[in-house]
């Protein structure tokens, strides 16, 4: 009777595996993964389509990937290489990972160099025991089982550069066996490891990167052999003149499957089947399988290391590859961008940071919400599928008219290059000079002033607009000057009033919902305008570093207004350098004591802007500290005008600096109309 009850119970649990969505589960039996598109959603083809796209249409390629289910488990388990090379169990693709294969010569000679040191060296790290070849983080996809028969795809979104590696050394080890004798069968196991036979089923590659740059791989992994009668045969891969045309992920592979070979072929016959052992015995992976690409991300982002994708990197392949349907455009978008995003140059290329940041920027400015570190990729696409549903275009029309112009215009701003936006050669110089002016004081800000950093969101599509590049009649350079104005004393507002972050994200949005309508009510109500004017006025500038950045910049704005309000042009290029205390923060000279003898006066007034100038050149701290005679020789030479104006001062004392701070006040009131 027990042995009848063992039976049924084995038939159950064998009848629960081939009903399942993977008829074999490596990982421990309490997960039950599912593919990662069964939950995707595709606009117009589900019932939540029209509440989604809001009754619009759009391409067939558009669709979210799933969330994931309240209570899912990620497991992570430690597996040996030969069980992740062996059977059709875990087949790899990158249908997300659009970095690329980066790994060049260098890391490919530590890795070789590391495993063949434990595997067969002399050293006393040899046979020390199992290596740890640390993450990989992989995510369930569509597996056909009709073509391929049981096994399970996953795409990888930790790991690539591993894994491809680990393959090249794989194959490196089956062609150096090639031309061995009695070594067939080695060959065939190697083989096999890299393109894993099933009777009466489709050949499939162990991995296989996006299609440009699989070429070289897969000639390798198949493999890919050319036998002319006369000698052993060998792989079909390019020589030297034909490796111009390829891609700088094929170039790359090439050169370190060479290199593995070289290196692999250095070895005694002896020491390579002690390598291979090694390599399926005692190379373990830590195997991350979460249930959707959305939790793998974040994974992925938390470990912050390597050649991992970021947020930037994920949206690349949305609008290169899934938004955009033909794949001559796919391509064609793909290597723009890697332009676009390449080492800064003169020749539109801004770098990868700017493109993140002025996508971010856009993003956040068109959804009308802060965008939270673990939300990037999610608000990111949210932006551009609402930007395609207005518009009606693809992913490349999509980079053409929002990622690059956004990230041009945001590398200009950030480097202070004025003169290329259009709006630059208007014929009237003093609105001109007085945009260029706000602006350079927005970028000190911006740039050193934490608290402002949302404004960058506000002057980017003030910089867009102005040249007519958002759909949008291009403003004019009034219009452009009274929106600039009003993202000043927002500036100033964030500053001195110390909003929190939401407070300071809805005045953005508030600011851009005006610019939208089109209307001038951008001023500050009554209150909070008396509230910045007392503050500003009491504010300590000089106590801290940020107030001291805050000051340079609010100094150099007030110079820059005095020259052009004169009627002078200002200068070519901001020559601001430091701002100094001309009350000494530390006083110890004869002539502090005798100008400012209450100690309770220097307390109160050291730090204001009142006590505070503006220099063009660096003064060391023995200089700093002078008297007040000493110091007037170099402010009489200073470039700045409000600096040179103290040569009328005679002394330096309370009265000379409440006058200072009234004449700065009332530049202030004046500038901003507060």
């Amino acid at each position: 009777m027990g042995y009848r009850l063992l039976i049924l119970a084995y038939l159950a649990v064998c009848l629960a595996r081939y009903t399942d969505g993977f008829s074999f589960n490596p990982l421990p039996s309490r997960v039950q993964h599912r593919p990662a598109f069964s939950k995707t959603r595709t606009l117009g083809k589900t019932d939540d389509s029209e509440t989604a796209s809001g009754g619009l249409d759009v391409p067939f390629f558009a669709s979210f990937s799933a969330s994931g289910d309240l209570g899912t488990t990620t497991v992570t388990t430690r597996v040996p290489l030969g069980t992740l090379f062996d059977s059709r169990d875990y087949i790899f693709c990158t249908a997300t990972n659009v970095r690329g294969y980066e790994w060049t010569l260098k890391e490919t000679d530590q890795l070789f160099d590391d495993l063949s040191d434990v595997a067969v060296g002399s050293s006393p790290n040899a046979h020390r025991g199992d290596y740890e070849l640390s993450q990989i983080v992989l995510v369930p996809t569509e597996w056909d089982r009709t073509l391929y028969g049981i096994g399970n795809r996953y795409d990888v979104h930790d790991g690539q550069q591993r894994l491809v590696t680990l393959c090249l050394l794989l194959g490196a080890l089956r062609e150096s066996f090639r031309n061995e004798s009695g070594m067939a069968a080695t060959v065939e196991e190697l083989t096999s490891m890299l393109n894993p036979p099933k009777v009466r089923k489709e050949p499939v590659l162990r991995i296989a990167l996006r299609k440009r740059d699989n070429d070289i791989l897969s000639r390798i992994l198949l493999p890919d052999l050319i036998d002319d009668g006369d000698n052993t045969p060998y792989l079909n891969l390019p020589q030297t003149k034909e490796c111009k045309v390829l891609t700088l992920a094929n170039k790359r592979i090439l050169e370190n499957f060479n290199r593995l070979l070289s290196r692999a072929t250095d070895l005694t016959k002896e020491a390579r089947l002690k390598l291979l052992d090694y390599l399926v015995e005692h190379v373990y992976l830590l195997v991350c399988v979460p249930e959707t690409a959305m939790i793998a991300r974040n994974i992925v982002m938390s470990q912050g290391k390597g050649m991992d994708n970021e947020p930037i990197d994920d949206f690349k392949g949305l609008v290169c590859f899934r938004y955009t349907s033909k794949e001559d455009d796919m391509y064609s978008t793909f290597d723009k961008w890697d332009e676009l995003a390449g080492l800064p140059d003169d020749n539109a290329a801004v770098g990868r940071d700017i493109v993140a940041s002025a996508c971010l920027l856009r993003a956040t400015a068109d959804l009308r919400s802060k965008i939270r570190r673990n939300d990037e990729v999610f608000a990111l696409e949210n932006w551009l599928r609402k930007d395609l549903i207005q518009n009606g275009y693809e992913g490349k029309e999509f980079f053409q008219k929002q990622v690059q112009p956004a990230s041009l215009a945001l590398k200009r701003f950030r480097d202070g290059s004025y003169d290329a936006f259009s709006w630059s050669n208007n014929s009237n110089g003093k609105l001109r000079d007085t945009i260029t002016m706000r602006l350079r004081f927005l970028r000190r800000l911006t740039a050193n002033v934490a608290s402002t950093k949302e404004l960058e969101m506000l002057i980017l599509e003030l910089l867009l607009r102005g040249g007519g590049t958002q759909g949008h009649k291009a403003l004019s350079l009034k219009h452009l000057d009274e929106y600039l104005h009003a993202v000043e004393v927002a500036a100033l507002w964030m500053i001195t009033d110390s909003p929190s972050p939401v407070q300071r994200y809805q005045r953005c949005f508030d600011i851009l919902d005006a610019i939208n309508d089109e209307s001038e009510d951008l001023k500050l109500s009554e209150e909070e305008n008396s509230n910045l004017k007392n503050v500003l006025v009491s504010f300590e500038f000089g106590a801290t570093a940020t107030g001291k950045k805050t000051a340079l910049a609010l100094l150099e704005r007030l110079n820059s207004f005095v020259l052009i309000d004169s009627g002078l042009e200002t200068l070519p290029e901001s020559s601001a350098k430091q701002v100094e205390h001309i009350l000494p923060a530390n006083t110890s000279g004869k002539y502090w004591k005798e100008h400012w003898p209450s100690e309770s006066d220097k307390d109160e007034w050291t730090h204001r802007l009142g006590n505070m100038v503006l220099l063009s050149q660096k003064a060391t701290v023995t200089k700093m500290r002078k008297g007040y005679t000493d110091k007037l020789q170099r402010y009489e030479a200073e470039v700045w005008p409000l600096t040179r104006g103290l040569s009328k001062v005679n002394a330096w004392d309370k009265e000379a600096l409440l006058e200072q701070q009234q004449l700065y006040n009332g530049l202030i009131f004046m500038a901003w109309g507060l």
